[in-house]
């Protein structure tokens, strides 16, 4: 369900939507015990694999705790709106409910079958302090800066596990990202429905959305870049699990580049933001420039048209002056 204020607005309930939601959900699932049944790595799991899988394990810890303030942050501030906006309201629930019941059972799954997969490849298990450390509380923000911030965080794991199946010589490690993967392409779905909801029924304006899908990309420092920023915010008691990346040389579990920030990997990452930013907002964008002048733009007004319009005119003049 995609344009859920649409629904909304046709008549269904939250009810209706939360229905929508657990049939999905159930047509979607997968057991990791049947996923693992029989089957054993083989002897071409390579120290990419490894690492990529040191990186995986840890990064569904932080999911946890994002969950957990995602739905207790939308069932307050649905609370809070009852009265004034109560569009807005029911779509704060519907988003909370997934979060809670659906978002956290199914990245419940990857946690184990990451585990899982440390364990058979002989790798140390992650230490009570490492999973205290994940498990930090997730900071309060506006609602629909972190349904963006969690749709972008969604695509870099989309991404990086597709990578990882792709280049994996080893069957299981293969299934194992290419399946967890395809849950993330939808939490990502999940996550841009709820921003263009929030948008939508006027709980946030667009500037909040393309607020955050700029900070992600921007390319002197933008959070897509994780630990190769030369500078990291300081965070008090939560983890981003894409500032910990590491790629020392000669660090046994360090990532490459080709994994991260060049190429193809990038190129998927960028073109995802902005495909996420039209899904959104209906704002057609392109660009990291296109994104600055949509954002910019957005300071000014709310209105679709007249930000399409700033778009539109900036990339003009830009095509004039290099003519």
């Amino acid at each position: 369900m995609t344009d859920v204020v649409k629904e909304l607005r046709a008549g269904a309930t939250v009810t209706d939507v939360l229905r929508v939601q657990q049939s999905y959900h159930e047509h979607r699932r997968w057991s990791t015990d049947k996923l693992f049944d029989g089957r054993r790595l083989s002897s071409n799991v390579s120290q990419v694999d490894k690492a990529a899988l040191w990186h995986s394990s840890r990064a569904e810890l932080t999911t946890q705790p994002a969950g957990i303030r995602l739905a207790v942050d939308g069932v307050k501030l649905a609370n809070e709106l009852r009265e004034t906006n109560p569009l807005g309201s029911d779509v704060l629930h519907v988003a909370a409910a997934w979060s809670a019941r659906y978002w956290l059972e199914e990245e419940a799954h990857h946690e184990v079958a990451f585990g899982r997969l440390l364990d058979m490849a002989g790798m140390d298990a992650i230490d009570v302090d490492d999973v205290i450390e994940h498990r930090g509380p997730f900071p309060t923000d506006n609602y629909a800066r972190v349904s963006i911030l969690q749709a972008c965080v969604e695509i870099e794991a989309c991404v990086s596990y597709g990578w990882v199946s792709r280049q994996s010589e080893d069957p299981l490690v293969r299934d194992v990202f290419h399946t967890i993967m395809k849950d993330e392409v939808q939490h990502r779905q999940y996550f841009a429905s709820f921003a263009k909801a929030l948008v939508d029924s006027g709980v946030y304006p667009i500037k909040d959305v393309l607020s955050m899908a700029y900070t992600w990309i921007r390319p002197d420092g933008g959070e897509t870049f994780g630990s190769a920023r030369e500078a990291q915010s300081e965070r008090q008691g939560y983890v981003n699990w894409w500032e910990q990346t590491r790629t020392a040389d000669g660090d046994e579990f360090a990532l490459g580049d080709d994994a991260l920030h060049e190429g193809s990997v990038h190129a998927k990452k960028l073109t995802s933001v902005f495909a996420l930013v039209r899904e959104a907002t209906g704002i057609q964008t392109e660009s990291y420039d296109d994104l600055k002048r949509a954002y910019f733009a957005s300071l000014r007004t709310n209105d679709v048209d007249r930000i399409r319009s700033a778009v539109s005119a900036g990339a003009a003049r830009e095509a004039a002056l290099a003519g």
